[in-house]
């Protein structure tokens, strides 16, 4: 009776952590739409400044309020990309005893961080509109943030949810009482085509 019900435990947590582990999973795919919703906002400027790099100072200010309403959704952009980034991280952390998981969980902390810099560099140049070389910088700027949302969508799409799918969420209650009892699935395969084999040699030497 002990038995039966240690193993019902068993199932009974590692089912609660597999559900973490999907809410995680839900979790990083708003991550990676806001990203990109992030990046596509950046092109708003960023092509007419890279495709004109002649615009005057005196064009520049004269469309003041228009690039100040960009600069503030921006803002916006990136501070609802840190609450979603928040939220994943609370729930990465849930699974920091694995120690990749909690060398991902550093690497995605950073990663924001990073972001979060270029970020700050690039809403800093609006208290400077009439500088000579306003669309230059912008570019350059915006350029710098596509690289570091380019890099975490990679550590986020090629490391952190491959790490989850296949060490987290691939391991299912079967297999950890398979464990316990030294009986893994696979093994009980050869048997069954064994069984097959020997049916099908009775058969035939019944026809001869």
């Amino acid at each position: 009776m002990k038995r039966a019900y240690a193993i019902q435990l068993s199932y009974e947590v590692q089912s609660e952590e597999k559900d973490r582990a999907n809410k995680a999973m839900l979790y990083l795919d708003a991550l990676i739409r806001q990203l990109k919703k992030c990046n596509d906002h950046l092109d708003v400027i960023y092509t007419p400044f890279k495709n004109n790099p002649n615009i005057t100072p005196a064009e520049t200010y004269k469309a003041r309020a228009g690039l100040r309403r960009y600069r503030d959704k921006v803002a916006d952009n990136f501070n609802e990309l840190k609450r979603i980034a928040f939220r994943c991280f609370m729930l990465l952390r849930e699974f920091s005893s694995d120690t990749q998981t909690a060398k991902l969980t550093k690497s995605f902390v950073l990663s924001i961080g990073d972001i979060e810099k270029q970020v700050n560099r690039f809403i800093e140049l609006f208290s400077e509109l009439e500088t000579k070389d306003f669309g230059a910088l912008v570019v350059k700027a915006i350029d710098n943030i596509k690289k570091e949302i380019s890099q975490f969508e990679q550590t986020i799409e090629d490391r952190i949810k491959k790490h989850i799918q296949d060490n987290i969420l691939a391991q299912s209650w079967t297999d950890a009482v398979s464990n316990d009892l030294n009986e893994a699935i696979e093994n009980q395969i050869p048997m069954s085509i064994r069984l097959v084999e020997e049916r099908e040699k009775k058969l035939n030497g019944n026809g001869k």
